[in-house]
């Protein structure tokens, strides 16, 4: 992969068969040990059916090129922990975009974004306005473009926004099997969010 150009890998968490802990720690030190590449875990239990246990990322952390997680969890606790557990140069991601400035006040990161499809300088200025410990800041811009973030799961990812990028004239709005065009009635709610932020002529916030 290093020779066409890879810089990296985000590794999404083996399903179906949900291995224990044991297993997904052994799988990932292999994976490790075949490349020289920086290895981010993508721990997304909801699609996944396994969850990447804190103690089990501590482990994973102590391994030279395994250098962060895309934490998609949903448990705020947890992503606490896992803050807490590794070493600081660890880089702890926000696998949901609403959970980021959560997640950024207790160490975390940044964020593995969704949103960013669509408003990618307004989540650029709140994960850096965050890094410059201006919270109250970070917080003004986390508020007002939380209706997006939500509206973004109104449906199963990536069809809502796919939906609003197309509403915003970013894309032409295609989707591959088994996905689909979100509901009337969910494109309705998408529709009025973009309204509400100013961008369904595709100017960003």
């Amino acid at each position: 992969m290093a020779r066409r150009g890879a810089s990296g890998f985000l590794s999404v968490t083996p399903y179906y068969n949900k291995p224990t802990q044991e297993g997904l720690y052994q799988h990932y030190r292999a994976f490790a040990e075949s490349t020289t590449l920086p290895i981010v875990v993508y721990n997304v239990p909801g699609r996944t059916g396994v969850n990447v246990e804190v103690p089990t990322l501590a482990r994973l952390a102590e391994i030279r090129n395994i250098v962060g997680v895309k934490e998609a969890s949903g448990n705020v606790s947890q992503m606490c922990e896992v803050c807490r557990a590794v070493p600081s140069d660890f880089l702890v991601l926000s696998g949901d975009d609403a959970l980021t400035l959560p997640l950024m006040a207790v160490g975390g990161h940044g964020i593995v974004s969704v949103a960013s499809n669509e408003i990618p300088a307004e989540m650029v200025r709140m994960v850096e306005t965050a890094e410059r410990n201006d919270f109250a800041a970070a917080r003004a811009i986390h508020a007002r473009i939380l209706p997006l973030m939500s509206v973004n799961f109104i449906e199963s990812n990536p069809g809502p926004v796919k939906a609003a990028m197309a509403a915003m004239g970013l894309l032409d709005e295609v989707y591959r099997l088994p996905m689909v065009s979100p509901k009337p009635e969910s494109k309705e709610k998408i529709q009025s969010v973009l309204k509400g932020l100013g961008l369904l002529k595709g100017a960003l916030v």
